[in-house]
Formats: structure tokens, C-alpha cells, sequence
């Protein structure tokens, strides 16, 4: 094992027909978007998509698909951001 090799991060998120996915580096993506202020829409989501495809993360190109991911990471960034806003509001442990 490379000790140098990059950190990746794993997170499994479930559909609503309970199918679950493993994607790499989901935590990190959402990460870097709510850094810059972005804020959970469609258009965040779809970066995140690109993002999670960009780190070898297969999307299917089916519309029905897509629509399903952008369902389960809307749900999944609006927690992020919740955690990190409370976070900010609590101040440092």
C-alpha cells in the first residue's frame, strides 16, 4: 500500500427502492462546494454529479437515473450543509 496515495473517502447512499451505492470522494466534493458558498439546488447537485463522475464514480446517462441520484444528493448536501452551519454556530469542540 502506497503511503502516499491520496485519501479516498467512501459514502454508501440509499435509494428510496433500497438500493445502495458506494461513491468515492462524495464527502470531499461537497466539501470543496460548500467552501465556495454554494448552497443545495439543482445546479449544485449537478455539479456534485459531475464532480462524483470526474473521480471515477459511474452515473448512468438515463435521465430516470439522474433524476433518482439528484433526489438522494439534494437530501444528502441539505444535511451536509445543516451539520456545517450548526457547526459554525457552535463554534470549535
Amino acid at each position: 500500500m502506497d503511503p502516499d496515495a491520496p485519501t479516498v473517502s467512501r459514502k454508501t447512499i440509499r435509494f428510496v427502492d433500497g438500493t445502495q451505492i458506494a461513491l468515492n470522494n462524495l464527502h470531499e466534493i461537497m466539501a470543496e462546494l460548500y467552501s465556495v458558498g454554494k448552497m443545495p439546488t439543482r445546479e449544485t447537485i449537478d455539479e456534485i454529479i459531475a464532480g462524483l463522475e470526474a473521480m471515477g464514480n459511474y452515473i448512468s446517462d438515463s435521465e430516470v437515473v439522474r433524476r433518482e441520484y439528484r433526489d438522494v444528493l439534494m437530501k444528502e448536501y441539505k444535511e451536509f450543509v445543516e451539520t456545517k452551519e450548526k457547526e459554525k454556530i457552535k463554534g470549535p469542540a
